[in-house]
């Protein structure tokens, strides 16, 4: 680059400052490339959607050796870091369950949905890890990961389960740590039933892609929207909220289709992971028998409605963070 010879010093500083940000652009490309060779050579079988979590050790266990464990700083204080200039934050995937059979060939899981959906946004640097907590994983403490994600489910969070007691815990926890954390269909009505609300069966199920009104506009809703549509496909329900909550959304089916707790508790009933393609196989492959006709059909001719499912994304992102504007 040429810098004229009377160039102020504020011009070369400046000059001298767009290179060196050049340079690590082209670094973290480089960097990203390689790891991304190195995983799929040491496991080839493993999709690249994400990483697992360790683990949880018993009572005496010595902690777990991680690479947050090789860094000064103990990991509970670790809110983001950096490679380069890229901000990384991890968010603990609460994966309550697996994906629908026909779909697993193409989407694989939760996992990639939810990588694929934050991608989506043009957000750099989201990383999921995840936890099976309906296989019994779960993590240590409520600030191991920067943010958590609960997914659905087709379980009921008033199921007497011990992994579902167990999660319902795990919520107050977070809740008491004011960790950010949302949860979608399942992981909606568990923050509603663990902190308080009512969560039951309806009589109809809730599928297709509806409307979401929002009710008010918080400072994280960005880009602003009145109106959202996103795919549902649920039958349980918040019915009473919890004491301390507020109601952010409404469906004409669903009154609760999104609601808060503070600043760092969100639920969202409808699945932005969804995809309209994603919705046509699992409708066509769940609402097959004859009492389901009227409604399947109602389902998929939604299917091409506009989806605002990035928007809701990058929300869910926002919230996360923190961004307050």
């Amino acid at each position: 680059m040429m810098i004229p010879a009377k160039a102020s010093r504020a011009r070369i500083r400046g000059c001298r400052t767009a290179v060196l940000t050049s340079r690590q652009d082209l670094r973290i490309r480089w960097m990203t490339k390689t790891v991304t060779k190195v995983q799929k050579a040491r496991w080839p079988n493993k999709s690249s959607a994400g990483t697992s979590a360790p683990s949880r050790q018993n009572a005496g266990d010595k902690p777990h050796r991680t690479w947050a464990h090789t860094m000064k700083a103990s990991p509970r204080f670790i809110r983001a870091f950096s490679l380069g200039t890229v901000p990384i934050v991890r968010i603990g995937l609460l994966r309550c369950d697996v994906i629908f059979e026909d779909l697993v060939p193409r989407y694989e899981g939760y996992q990639r949905l939810f990588t694929d959906l934050f991608a989506a946004t043009g957000a750099d640097g989201v990383a999921l890890v995840d936890y099976p907590v309906f296989e019994g994983s779960f993590p240590s403490e409520p600030n191991e990961q920067d943010a958590w994600l609960i997914s659905g489910s087709v379980r009921g969070v008033y199921e007497d389960e011990p992994w579902i007691h167990r999660l319902l815990d795990l919520v107050r926890d977070l809740d008491a740590a004011k960790a950010p954390t949302v949860g979608v269909c399942f992981g909606h009505q568990a923050i509603a039933h663990a902190l308080g609300g009512r969560v039951e069966q309806v009589e109809a199920w809730g599928i297709g892609n509806r409307l979401v009104r929002v009710a008010d506009q918080e400072a994280w809703m960005d880009p602003e929207r009145r109106d959202l549509g996103v795919f549902y496909c649920h039958r349980d329900q918040v019915l009473e909220m919890p004491s301390r909550g507020r109601v952010l959304g409404s469906s004409d089916h669903c009154p609760v289709a999104a609601l808060a707790v503070g600043d760092h508790m969100l639920g969202i009933q409808a699945h932005p992971e969804f995809d309209a393609e994603y919705a046509s196989i699992l409708y066509r492959g769940r609402f097959q028998n004859k009492e389901s006709e009227g409604i399947l059909d109602d389902a998929l001719a939604t299917l091409d409605a506009p989806l605002h499912r990035v928007d809701v994304a990058t929300w869910m992102l926002r919230f996360m963070r923190g961004s307050a504007s």
